[in-house]
């Protein structure tokens, strides 16, 4: 390695704590369309419908069309059907991949515990379409028309009463690297995969691919972490502010512990080590936990590297440039070799949200109406997962710290269960109900070497006019964040999530709880 890393900003064996930005609704006057205060603005249109496509299905019934099959739009479309039993409305899932590849546990193929395999992250949409009964069409959006409600694919159209949007996250290499090229872009993708998105499993496939490489090379070296940065360093000089959408903030730490626990099972130790090099002074969410687990399960490790500010990444070199400070404390540029390298880039919301003309926050997500899943812009467009913009909100126990809903699978997945009920209810009985409350969890592995350990996160949202309140909690268990009972925890979530959203159980369709 290259370059005076004790003159960095901050190192330490560390983990992160929970903090996630919450966000707060806010509406706006339009054009009031019923009596139970529906609004909606058609004014954008950025998307004019194309003529010369066909029909894909005529509507004959109430239609909901869905975009996206992952956790927000399959679970809008199942809650939709359980709270239709006449069924009313047509429900309909547009998603461009024959498989999904589940982002959320995949840290733990990267672990080199043999339990967990590739296979049993990949699902398909067949058993969706034969036990909850909507349909799953396999195609590309590649237009949004509000004004007359079609929504135009690679394989034709479809009308819709209401649209709903899940399209997920797009990384933003663009926005973080501006020097970069096309052509270095698609190499960082290739030689440093972010593993955040649902690829059919392809970047996750070339992170054990490289883990495997260096083993075979001798095992010796760093293997580099880089999670998404708040700051981006322009120059010597200037580091500015980004706010970027952010997938899953535990995701870059749990790594950094399923890829220490491969370097213990392999017996890499003294020889192999993690280095998380981040922009944050602290890792970004679970803080005081995963300190707690860098320190006391993977010191030998797993080194944390705070106040990182990267500059520049040279792929054919395995060479990352970053700012440092000398002994007179001026800034200067300095460099570090690694091995292995996990650039998890900076985030976005999918450009279909703009392809919709909706209003959007600075990091494109569509920013909703105040205590509804439905869109400022247009109330016949819902959004959820990670493209959707709530606001502000602040914790119950300290209304000064503000937090947010985070972008991930659980929150997506239970958004959606109570999104589709109502989107249900405002199609049969136009009655159009705001958000009361809604919970999500989150489940971090930290180690699978004979015990799997975790670390569990409960967050509960409720919703009133002024925002939303957050109450947290970061249990331990004798005395411990990392415990067996959220390793355990974590496998049946993922299990029973999986199971709920892909229809894999073997009875018929289930009612909602």
């Amino acid at each position: 390695m290259q370059g005076n890393l004790k003159n960095m900003q901050r190192r330490t064996f560390m983990g992160f704590a929970g903090a996630t930005a919450v966000v707060a609704l806010s509406g706006c006057s339009t054009k009031t369309q019923s009596n139970n205060n529906i609004k909606t603005n058609n004014s954008i249109n950025t998307q004019v419908f194309n003529t010369s496509l066909k029909q894909m299905r005529k509507k004959t019934q109430k239609r909901v069309v869905i975009i996206g099959g992952g956790f927000g739009g399959l679970n809008t479309a199942s809650a939709i059907v359980a709270s239709d039993p006449k069924q009313d409305i047509e429900v309909i899932v547009i998603e461009r991949n024959q498989h999904y590849f589940a982002c959320p546990m995949s840290n733990t193929l990267l672990s080199g515990d043999s339990e967990f395999k590739k296979e049993n992250f990949v699902f398909d949409y067949s058993n969706v379409q034969k036990e909850y009964g909507y349909e799953v069409i396999q195609a590309e959006v590649v237009g949004i028309d509000r004004k007359t409600q079609i929504v135009s694919t690679s394989s034709g159209f479809l009308e819709y009463d209401f649209l709903v949007m899940a399209p997920g996250i797009e990384y933003n290499y663009e926005a973080e690297f501006p020097h970069w090229s096309a052509k270095k872009i698609r190499q960082a993708k290739l030689e440093a995969p972010g593993g955040l998105i649902s690829d059919a499993g392809i970047e996750h496939t070339r992170l054990i691919q490289q883990l495997s490489a260096f083993k075979e090379a001798g095992g010796e070296g760093v293997i580099a972490i880089i999670p998404p940065r708040p700051k981006i360093t322009k120059s010597l000089e200037e580091s500015v502010k980004y706010t970027s959408l952010q997938r899953c903030k535990p995701a870059p730490y749990e790594r950094a512990c399923m890829i220490a626990n491969w370097i213990k099972k392999n017996n890499l130790v003294g020889k192999a080590k993690v280095m998380i090099l981040d922009n944050s002074a602290r890792p970004q969410a679970k803080a005081v936990a995963f300190e707690e687990v860098f320190r006391e399960l993977y010191s030998d490790v797993i080194e944390y590297v705070g106040g990182f500010d990267l500059m520049d990444v040279d792929f054919d070199k395995k060479e990352i440039t970053y700012r440092s400070i000398n002994d007179d404390a001026d800034y200067i540029s300095a460099k570090m070799s690694y091995d292995v390298l996990n650039l998890i880039p900076l985030q976005k919301a999918s450009s279909l949200i703009s392809m919709a003309g909706l209003k959007t926050n600075a990091w494109g997500g569509a920013v909703l109406a105040k205590r509804r899943f439905y869109t400022i812009t247009d109330s016949k467009v819902y959004v959820l997962g990670d493209s959707a913009s709530y606001g502000k909100g602040s914790y119950r126990d300290n209304p000064k710290k503000k937090a947010g809903i985070p972008a991930a699978a659980q929150t997506a997945y239970s958004a959606a269960k109570v999104a589709g009920e109502m989107i249900a209810k405002r199609v049969l009985t136009n009655i159009d109900e705001p958000i009361k409350e809604f919970s999500a969890s989150c489940f971090s592995m930290v180690e699978s070497d004979g015990d799997r350990l975790g670390i569990a996160i409960y967050k509960d949202f409720e919703f009133t006019d002024n925002g939303f309140i957050i109450d947290e909690n970061i249990p331990k268990i004798a005395g411990k964040y990392y415990n067996i009972l959220a390793g355990e925890g974590l496998l049946g979530w993922f299990d029973g999530v999986m199971a709920d959203t892909f229809a894999t159980f073997i009875k018929p369709v289930r009612s909602l709880a």
